[in-house]
């Protein structure tokens, strides 16, 4: 058993890759070149920090806070990165800040930032954020499947490119994730890495590796892939969610309408709870039980 891993398992096992991005509306980002514990906020962080960042995960939740570095890559500008990235259907929004020291941190508002208070609309960026998980002392799938990836980006995207903490599923490693929309994409491989981030750059989706919409819970993740690929919408904006109603147990009914011409389209989803399916981690001993997502026609 050497050599198992859980991203293996999960791809031998056809597990759905869609309907599996994390619900978070905010992510904050913060550069550190030190070594990165299994939890991002047990790393060596100045203790005032880990408590302002631990307040603000609650009070924004649902957030996530990561830890990013670029490798071997030279800083473009002194001081220490740290972004804000606000997750929402059709008006996201990225903050990028330069920090002296990363107690500077705590002289941003955080709050105020989260609210798109004008005081900061200076600090707001256009240029978008990607994001490769490299988190191997958190799972080595992410270690092994995320270098590579990040390599082949930092070489060919033409863009930033950030090695990232956790981002949730080391089984999809190698995870990559387009910020500020929240685009989730795993088992993405140096193979297919830059097509799936040349499509976010043309304000397009990639459905081969795409996992979902940070800003969409699970069931509308599969009920927007169910439906671009039977549509072949693949713009990102290309539709808009308009109502999801749970109508009994595991069963939800979505609707979104074309941003063009505002066709709608219902999609009615399915929650199948399958045992022994995954294991979660490489460490795990025992395979869970993980939730697939179909389509009701």
């Amino acid at each position: 058993m050497s050599d198992f891993t859980c991203s293996a398992i999960s791809r031998q096992a056809g597990e759905q890759l869609f309907g599996t991005a994390p619900r978070i509306d905010v992510w904050f980002l913060l550069e550190y070149t030190g070594r990165w514990e299994p939890e991002a906020l047990d790393s060596a962080l100045p203790e005032p920090v880990k408590r302002a960042i631990s307040a603000q995960l609650e009070a924004a939740a649902p957030a996530r806070f990561g830890l990013i570095r670029r490798g071997s890559e030279p800083a473009p500008v002194p001081g220490l990165a740290f972004y804000v990235a606000l997750i929402r259907e059709g008006r996201p929004a990225l903050y990028a800040f330069r920090l002296e020291t990363m107690t500077d941190l705590l002289d941003l508002d955080l709050t105020a930032i989260c609210a798109e208070d004008p005081a900061y609309a200076t600090a707001r960026t256009t240029e978008p954020l990607v994001l490769v998980c490299t988190h191997g002392r958190r799972d080595r799938c992410c270690g092994r499947a995320g270098l590579p990836v990040y390599e082949r980006l930092c070489q060919a995207a033409g863009m930033p490119i950030w090695q990232v903490s956790h981002v949730g599923g080391h089984r999809f490693a190698a995870n990559v994730i387009a910020l500020p929309h929240g685009i989730y994409h795993g088992r993405v491989t140096p193979e297919n890495a830059v097509a799936a981030i040349d499509a976010y750059r043309r304000g397009e989706l990639h459905l081969e590796t795409y996992r979902g919409r940070a800003c969409y819970a699970k069931p509308v993740q599969a009920a927007e892939f169910y439906l671009r690929s039977e549509t072949g919408i693949v713009d990102l904006d290309g539709l808009a969610l308009q109502t999801a109603v749970q109508t009994g147990p595991d069963r939800w009914e979505i609707r979104f309408a074309e941003t063009r011409g505002g066709q709608g389209h219902t999609v009615a989803i399915a929650a199948e709870t399958v045992p022994g399916l995954a294991y979660l981690n490489c460490t795990d001993s025992e395979p869970s039980a993980v939730t697939q997502y179909h389509r009701v026609l």
